[in-house]
């Protein structure tokens, strides 16, 4: 007889096959441990990721590439992101990008169309912006190239020519009233994001990753599917203010079918395909090393960007940079 005072043990549907699942993945080689993708070249590009400024100007190290995932701003008047724009454009880094955010109101002309209120008396509209050197992605792509470094004609040794292609996507599950937002049950994202894509550039996360908000995982299942089928090197959000970091996975069928557990997707065939993958994994791993084995795969470096934090959004994190 369980004694009256116990702690009462409840058990959530499929809670055994999820963890079932987390240990089994432990098992992979390259999924047991904290991984850091090679670069290219000894002069590695460098992508400055920031995210949920909030109107605030955080100090930003150097870098090629300055990348802005969204809330540059508070309410998302006029004079607000045009301030946080000019900010951006002066920065001293070659290639800017910038996704819009849900905080960002002005560049979503559908939901002002709805809620006027939120135009807060301001006539001007996106179109009058000045963008300055600021590229914005709205479902949209660019690709920067980066030319071989010469040194009196001749290329210096570990330089080559290179080039990057970035997509961007400002759209996140509904939460409360906002712009650019869909229905949660919405798939806003299969087949969407080219192939090609070397970064991606949303505003909310995928799903699982980085993305803890009040004990649950608030992020967006299909984008992670997405993600998992395009496999970037680098996908750049923020949003969830509270997972702020930096995690480099590799998005094989092993990972995946993790993930189609977790989101209740796939139930216990998955988990034979995890047990396939890994033991096939184990016995690649005796005949290399773990590092060939990285440098073989792709890896997609995971950044939540967000600077921000706490009730009123005070600066607290730093500016992440990835190499590639």
């Amino acid at each position: 007889m369980t004694p009256q005072n116990s702690p009462r043990v409840v058990k959530l549907p499929k809670q055994r096959l999820r963890n079932l699942a987390a240990i089994l993945l432990k098992l992979h080689p390259l999924h047991s441990s904290p991984l850091r993708p090679p670069t290219d070249c000894s002069s590695p590009i460098k992508v400055v990721c920031i995210s949920d400024t909030h109107n605030t100007q955080p100090v930003l190290p150097p870098g090629d590439i300055l990348i802005h995932a969204g809330d540059l701003t508070e309410n998302g008047s006029f004079d607000e992101i045009q301030a946080q724009l000019t900010w951006l454009s002066s920065q001293p880094h070659r290639h800017k990008v910038y996704v819009a955010g849900n905080h960002d109101v002005l560049l979503d002309e559908g939901f002002l169309e709805k809620y006027p209120e939120r135009k807060y008396g301001q006539t001007q509209t996106m179109h009058h912006l000045n963008w300055g050197n600021v590229h914005y992605l709205r479902d949209s792509s660019v690709t920067f190239d980066f030319p071989s470094a010469k040194l009196n004609g001749e290329n210096i040794s570990g330089f080559k020519s290179r080039n990057l292609t970035i997509y961007g996507s400002p759209w996140t599950p509904q939460y409360g009233i906002s712009a650019f937002q869909h229905p949660r049950e919405q798939d806003n994202w299969t087949s969407r994001i080219p192939a090609d894509s070397d970064i991606v550039v949303t505003h909310g996360p995928p799903r699982l990753h980085l993305d803890t908000r009040d004990f649950h995982h608030a992020g967006c299942p299909f984008l992670a599917q997405e993600i998992a089928r395009v496999r970037p090197r680098i996908i750049v959000f923020g949003h969830i203010h509270a997972s702020y970091g930096r995690e480099d996975i590799v998005l094989n069928s092993v990972r995946w079918a993790y993930e189609e557990i977790l989101n209740d997707w796939a139930g216990w065939e998955a988990m034979c395909r995890m047990g396939f993958g890994i033991l096939l994994a184990r016995i690649r791993a005796i005949f290399t090393t773990k590092e060939k084995m990285i440098k073989a795969e792709k890896i997609t470096a995971f950044v939540n960007a967000a600077v921000v934090g706490g009730i009123e959004n005070q600066l607290q994190n730093q500016p992440i940079t990835v190499e590639l």
